[in-house]
């Protein structure tokens, strides 16, 4: 992380603070494999610097990794941040790696911190299918590889509900 990644991250944090908004990161895990692995904590290691409460954060892109054992992710959830599965149906990985992954992470006991999304923004992705393909598309893999109708609903509507809830900052 940069000095000014840092800066930046410092500044979000005390948004944070003033406005109680969550706080869900971007990195660079998606772009190749020459992103450390440990980058999604180092921007969790900044926000807590500041006073940002773990519970409040979401390390996003962390199904970008190729780490099957999920450790990362783990020590992530580990520290009461969420993680974000934002890139679900496509990207560098493969989603039987993303279910792979998450299946560690589910056994780990860790289904309270997960959020799945498609990463959908702007012009070029516009596409309704781009709209839909967590619950098309990323879901139904989630139903072949086992994982039950509870744990589903937890992970797209309970886990959501409970990271996007807050009370503004007057």
């Amino acid at each position: 992380m940069s000095d000014l990644e840092r800066k930046i991250f410092r500044a979000v944090g005390q948004a944070h603070l003033r406005t109680n908004l969550p706080v869900f990161t971007h990195n660079a895990y998606g772009t190749g494999p020459h992103v450390p692995k440990d980058a999604g904590l180092h921007q969790l290691d900044v926000l807590e610097s500041v006073g940002v409460k773990p519970e409040r954060i979401a390390i996003g892109h962390t199904c970008c990794l190729d780490d099957p054992p999920a450790e990362i992710i783990k020590a992530i959830a580990k520290r009461g941040a969420y993680v974000g599965f934002d890139r679900v149906t496509g990207g560098r990985v493969p989603d039987e790696g993303k279910i792979k992954m998450l299946l560690a992470f589910l056994d780990a006991g860790f289904l309270n911190r997960l959020l799945l999304s498609s990463d959908s923004t702007g012009a070029r992705t516009l596409d309704a299918p781009a709209y839909t393909r967590t619950t098309s598309g990323f879901v139904p893999k989630l139903r072949a590889a086992g994982i039950g109708e509870d744990t589903i609903r937890t992970i797209l509507i309970d886990n959501s509900r409970r990271f996007l809830a807050f009370v503004p900052k007057r």
